[in-house]
């Protein structure tokens, strides 16, 4: 098997099972485990996997940026995006963080409906639609990120308050909650949940039993969490309502 064909399947199943281990990707790919590790090394100098303990590769989210994140799991988010749109009441205040899946949330949302986000992205999907009411919180511009957040941001974002609040993750932990890779994202979203009557938390199959240093919210401030697969580990019979959508 070609290089390039190798790497694209260990990225499909990287996608599908969240990590994989060295022996597995030697017995699914058929080649050895030099060949393997010669591969990973690539997709880590390209910011894509990172390796874990006892051997195991999982994607290396937090290192990606928002065009890369974006592109993972087009078909997911768009479906995961379909089933929060659903239960949104018509004229809700929102507020929307700058995750990749709430950005699916945006593109499907139908007025009336007054938004409240940090991402350029989200604005410049809801800038022509007549029926939602638009409102962009400005700050420090993160390039990468594409978001605005710091203490302009989180300044403006007191004067709000909203019906809900719906956030992405960049990890979801049954033990340690939703949690972000970036200080001022995980400000941001804490501010966003503190100012909103209802909280929304959208994440793939990549985010769960993932932890990462900024704490945002434990799951028990989580009032509804929409995944796409089943979550063994955490124990549904709390609070929280969880909606699976599966595509």
């Amino acid at each position: 098997m070609h290089k390039t064909a190798r790497q694209k399947l260990l990225m499909e199943l990287l996608l599908e099972q969240g990590q994989v281990g060295i022996g597995q990707l030697v017995e699914q790919l058929q080649v050895s485990a030099d060949t393997v590790r010669r591969d990973l090394a690539d997709l880590e100098k390209q910011g894509l996997a990172q390796k874990n303990h006892g051997g195991a590769v999982a994607l290396d989210l937090s290192a990606m940026n928002r065009h890369q994140r974006s592109a993972l799991i087009p078909d997911v988010k768009i479906e995961l995006g379909r089933r929060v749109v659903e239960k949104i009441p018509a004229g809700a205040t929102l507020f929307l963080d700058a995750g990749s899946t709430v950005l699916a949330v945006a593109t499907l949302l139908k007025g009336p409906a007054t938004v409240i986000t940090t991402s350029l992205d989200i604005a410049h999907h809801l800038s022509d639609k007549p029926e939602v009411e638009l409102i962009l919180l400005g700050g420090k511009w993160d390039k990468q990120q594409r978001l605005f957040s710091g203490s302009a941001t989180l300044s403006l974002l007191e004067k709000y308050r909203a019906d809900i609040a719906i956030l992405g993750a960049c990890a979801l932990h049954a033990r340690f909650g939703l949690s972000a890779s970036q200080e001022g994202d995980a400000e941001v979203k804490r501010a966003m949940l503190a100012a909103s009557s209802e909280h929304w938390v959208v994440a793939d199959h990549m985010k769960l039993n993932r932890c990462e240093p900024y704490l945002v919210a434990p799951l028990t401030d989580i009032h509804q969490l929409f995944l796409d697969a089943p979550w063994n580990e955490f124990d549904v019979s709390g609070s929280t309502q969880v909606s699976i959508t599966q595509s």
